[in-house]
């Protein structure tokens, strides 16, 4: 009779353990998130369950430096032998792409993807794009890569491409300003970054690397005789200048 009760007894506690992780609030998942991410990322409005929500997602660093995705942001996890398979797209048609991979027991592996979207989501990673008000499509193209916990990067080289045709900002009457291509690989040791422009009248180009999460950046900004008084202003925010050229370190 003992051993019947406490079968039951273990019974009864793991449903309901089972049945309070099923419904799980959204909000939970964005009270967690905003406090791993320093309140850098915020999942606004939060509605559904750990399992199935949506949220406006929100970039923030910073008084200022706030971006948000266009439309709600829609997930879904579910359980896979490996650990937990996850999705995320956004509604809006402005926004095209999914993220997806699996949360496994001790790493993630993100599946190889991509994203076009608006570069104005750029503002919330603060200076100096919250300034810029940077516009215009945003294409980000990755590889499939896996990430042990607590590791300082992945554990393989992978590749990250962004390119921008057609950026315009508010701190300048040309429209467009070029067409650049910025292109990153990582691996368990540190990244590389490499910047380039296709064309346009704000010429930019640059080398950076990626250490224990720390970015540093070294380029320059160059533009044409002709153009250059209707950039000016832009140019004095990107960097210092040195002579017809604006030194870009970040």
């Amino acid at each position: 009779m003992n051993a019947r009760r406490l079968w039951t007894g273990l019974v009864f506690c793991l449903t309901g353990i089972g049945v309070a992780l099923y419904n799980l609030p959204a909000s939970w998942v964005a009270v967690r998130l905003a406090q791993w991410s320093g309140q850098r990322v915020i999942l606004a409005e939060s509605q559904g369950t750990l399992w199935s929500g949506s949220a406006d997602l929100v970039l923030m660093n910073g008084p200022g430096a706030g971006g948000r995705l266009p439309g709600r942001l829609r997930w879904h996890l579910a359980p896979r032998f490996s650990g937990l398979g996850f999705r995320m797209e956004s509604e809006s048609p402005e926004v095209r792409g999914r993220l997806s991979g699996t949360l496994g027991w001790r790493r993630v592996h993100l599946d190889g993807g991509r994203y076009d979207l608006p570069a104005r989501v750029l503002a919330g990673l603060g200076a100096p794009f919250n300034t810029l008000r940077l516009d215009g499509p945003l294409k980000l193209r990755w590889d499939a890569f896996d990430w042990r916990y607590g590791a300082p990067g992945p554990e393989a080289l992978m590749s990250l491409a962004l390119e921008a045709d057609g950026l315009s900002s508010r701190l300048s009457p040309v429209a467009p300003l070029g067409h650049y291509r910025l292109h990153l690989a990582w691996g368990p040791l540190g990244g590389k970054l490499d910047l380039e422009t296709v064309t346009g009248p704000l010429m930019l180009s640059g080398q950076g690397a990626l250490v224990a999460g720390r970015l540093g950046f070294d380029g320059q900004a160059t533009t044409s005789e002709a153009a250059e008084p209707q950039l000016i202003g832009l140019l004095s925010i990107l960097g210092k200048r040195d002579g017809a050229v604006t030194r870009l370190h970040f």
